[in-house]
């Protein structure tokens, strides 16, 4: 069966565009594996490359086994933002190719209105508003251009898919010092034309997305952070022994944001947190800290129609 074309397909049934690879860790030689979603359209630097895009079978590549051309073309892209995803617990069964990531993050970036339930014009930023017309008679960038210049990368946690290593029963082990090597391995990989880098966590990537080592603010600007269903009962085991509990480092964490406040979004039928705990958390923490948001009837997984909603608190953030 041919292969969808990515320059103008949208791959309902397959992953968006994207490299795998099989990434340094923060411990040398362990390899992480990796995915490093593209925007579109591709550049013609790519096209010879088209064949490394792609499915769940592609053959993941080590960084120095990665094509001069290849490299020369994802600095060729101008990304300007690159999303660092974390996904749930590995020895449940997460692992970055859970449909909060592969699905509701991408699609909210990189086709925000490829929908069933929502109208495009009833989703503000989709229709320029003429107050957005600068004196020149340009619009500033909409929602879908600025995502055009979007990059994600996700990986897998040690132990889980073909990463190496193991993960620990209790604490992150080097969990979050990966995901920062990861972030910068991937921004690294995309050239001087990026900007500004968002962490989206979900359940236990929460966990991984506040305790990681944050970039330095000159090379590599942390702007915004996500989370989403943080296993807050969990994560008070989880980190019994750490140096670092969650609660401080979230507030350390949003201080790094130049006191922007964290997003934080969960279901009000949340298998692992009940409602009540996460609404006492983000008051506890207060407003400049925590933006929480409850979705009604959404449960842990974010299946049926609650992943629409999801899209479109996922779609909010990235035009905050």
């Amino acid at each position: 069966m041919a292969r969808p074309d990515p320059q103008h397909e949208i791959w309902d049934k397959h992953l968006h565009p994207h490299l795998r690879l099989l990434l340094p860790s923060s411990t040398p030689p362990i390899h992480l594996e990796a995915r490093l979603y593209l925007p579109l359209p591709l550049p013609p630097s790519l096209t010879p490359h088209i064949n490394v895009l792609g499915e769940y079978s592609t053959v993941p590549k080590k960084l120095e086994d990665l094509d001069v051309g290849l490299r020369e073309g994802l600095k060729d892209m101008g990304v300007e933002r690159v999303v660092v995803a974390s996904h749930p617990w590995g020895r449940l069964g997460g692992s970055m190719l859970d449909p909060v990531i592969t699905s509701h993050l991408i699609t909210s970036i990189y086709h925000p209105y490829h929908s069933h339930t929502t109208d495009p014009s009833t989703i503000e930023g989709s229709v320029p508003d003429p107050e957005s017309l600068n004196p020149s008679g340009a619009t500033t960038p909409s929602p879908a251009e600025l995502c055009g210049k979007t990059a994600v990368i996700t990986y897998n946690v040690r132990g889980v898919g073909l990463s190496g290593g193991s993960q620990p029963w209790l604490g992150t082990g080097q969990d979050p010092d990966d995901l920062a090597e990861i972030e910068k391995i991937g921004v690294g990989l995309l050239g001087d034309s990026v900007k500004e880098v968002f962490r989206f966590g979900y359940s236990w990537g929460c966990l991984l997305t506040i305790l990681a080592p944050f970039p330095t603010p000159h090379a590599l600007p942390l702007t915004k952070t996500l989370l989403v269903s943080p296993a807050l009962t969990a994560f008070k085991g989880i980190t019994l022994l750490s140096s670092k509990k969650f609660p401080a480092a979230l507030k350390e964490h949003q201080r790094h944001l130049n006191n922007r406040p964290i997003w934080m979004v969960w279901g009000n039928k949340d298998e692992f947190t009940g409602s009540s705990t996460y609404t006492h958390f983000a008051d506890e923490m207060g407003k400049e800290v925590i933006k929480g948001i409850e979705v009604e009837d959404a449960e842990h997984l974010w299946r049926r129609d609650e992943g629409e909603k999801l899209r479109e608190i996922i779609r909010n953030w990235l035009d905050s």
